[in-house]
């Protein structure tokens, strides 16, 4: 457990020894448990063992941040684990070799870390804390086993997914592929979440209900805040979708009985608000721009996903990992705008000259 500044030293020199692209990282957060999520635990491995990092126990994480920024790591499944580090460190490591990418490429259908690690070494993963608060202290030694037990396979899984890879000559699309995931992790740290209380399913409804959402979900969003829980303890999407059309159907709402006195005080004042917005405030709906009708959309998109298809069949590998159907729609609707959302390997395997 490296849980000090003294002993984060020693990890650094250790870590800064190994190779490029030799060592491996998973992260814990404490999303299920705190309204703002962040990094709980930090397990590390590499050709030495593994350890486990508490970025709780230790104020000035930059020896962790610094190396991270210079170095290649091994990931499963990263894309989370991007957001997190971007918006604790304000990078991502120097490069994320992911284990869940290779995989695909080399056709699992089973691709989630304890399956490969059950395919490759016969071991069955606890997932007894999955769901852990790995905000909380002291952790517990099952805890502990848990986090160790998400690194301590997956370097020996990398060589042979890296060799399976080679054989078949995939894997510069490998690369390619773990770079683009970090550009799209970069873009979405940039750009944000606009209008995020625009949730699935806000689309049907019209001015005066998205005007009811809006109001609900900022009341949501700060009891959330208030209490330091995720959204969802205080109540589900699906409530708020469902108050939201009564509200526009000029319907009562009343709270839910679970409330405490002053969180159904606030729900009720949300509402009084939202009744006394004037209309002209309401918000616009999203803007969907309709692609003219084209008696042939049908026909060649039916055509591209044939070509994808049987591209897939020879390479064994799942269809839309290859491509996905709305790639594949923009495609047929635009060639030339849709090719451009195609990576280099892609375009090759569907037989599509550069």
């Amino acid at each position: 457990m490296i849980d000090s500044a003294e002993k984060l030293v020693l990890w650094k020199t250790r870590a800064a020894s190994q190779a490029q692209g030799r060592v491996v990282l998973d992260l814990e957060a404490d999303s299920l448990h705190r309204y703002k999520e962040k990094i709980c635990l930090i397990q590390y491995a590499d050709a030495e063992g593994a350890c486990i990092i508490d970025p709780l126990a230790i104020e000035d994480m930059r020896i962790f941040s610094d190396w991270l920024a210079v170095t290649d790591i091994w990931m499963h499944g990263a894309d989370y684990d991007m957001s997190l580090m971007l918006h604790s460190f304000g990078h991502l490591p120097h490069f994320i070799l992911d284990t869940q990418t290779a995989a695909r490429f080399l056709g699992f259908r089973q691709f989630g870390l304890a399956a490969l690690v059950e395919h490759f070494y016969g071991i069955h993963l606890s997932k007894s804390n999955q769901k852990a608060d790995w905000g909380k202290r002291p952790l517990s030694e099952s805890m502990q086993a848990y986090a160790q037990s998400d690194v301590v396979h997956m370097l020996g899984m990398a060589d042979t997914l890296s060799e399976k890879l080679r054989e078949l000559g995939r894997y510069d699309w490998f690369l390619e592929t773990c770079s683009h995931n970090m550009e799209r992790a970069r873009e979405r740290f940039e750009t944000g979440v606009q209008d995020p209380w625009r949730i699935k399913g806000s689309g049907r409804l019209n001015r005066r209900g998205l005007a009811a959402l809006q109001a609900l979900w900022s009341w949501r969003d700060g009891e959330a805040a208030a209490w330091d829980r995720p959204s969802f303890m205080v109540c589900s999407n699906d409530n708020l979708l469902q108050w939201s059309m009564t509200l526009q159907d000029f319907g009562t709402v009343q709270p839910p009985p679970r409330f405490h006195r002053h969180r159904t005080l606030r729900f009720l004042e949300a509402i009084e608000k939202f009744l006394s917005l004037d209309e002209e405030l309401y918000p616009r709906r999203a803007a969907h721009q309709r692609p003219a009708f084209d008696e042939n959309f049908e026909a060649r998109l039916d055509a591209w996903l044939s070509r994808r298809n049987d591209a897939a069949e020879q390479l064994d590998i799942d269809p839309s990992f290859l491509a996905s159907r709305a790639v594949m729609e923009a495609v047929a609707r635009n060639q030339e705008e849709g090719i451009a959302l195609l990576l280099g390997w892609q375009k090759s395997v569907l037989g599509i000259s550069a």
